[in-house]
């Protein structure tokens, strides 16, 4: 009777994603680092034209 409760002997399991994987299919980290990315940008864009100006 013991030997059915378990039904994980049969299957292995399936490898864990490393953190590169989990990092990409993450939607809140893809949504932080574009955030960041456009930030950059942005201030980057101001910065140039601030620095032609003055």
């Amino acid at each position: 009777m013991a030997r059915y409760l378990g039904s994980a002997h049969g299957r292995p399991l399936p490898p864990t994603p490393d953190i590169a994987t989990r990092i990409r299919t993450n939607p809140r980290v893809k949504t932080i680092l574009w955030s960041i990315v456009i930030c950059m940008t942005v201030l980057v864009v101001i910065a140039l034209f601030s620095s032609h100006v003055l």
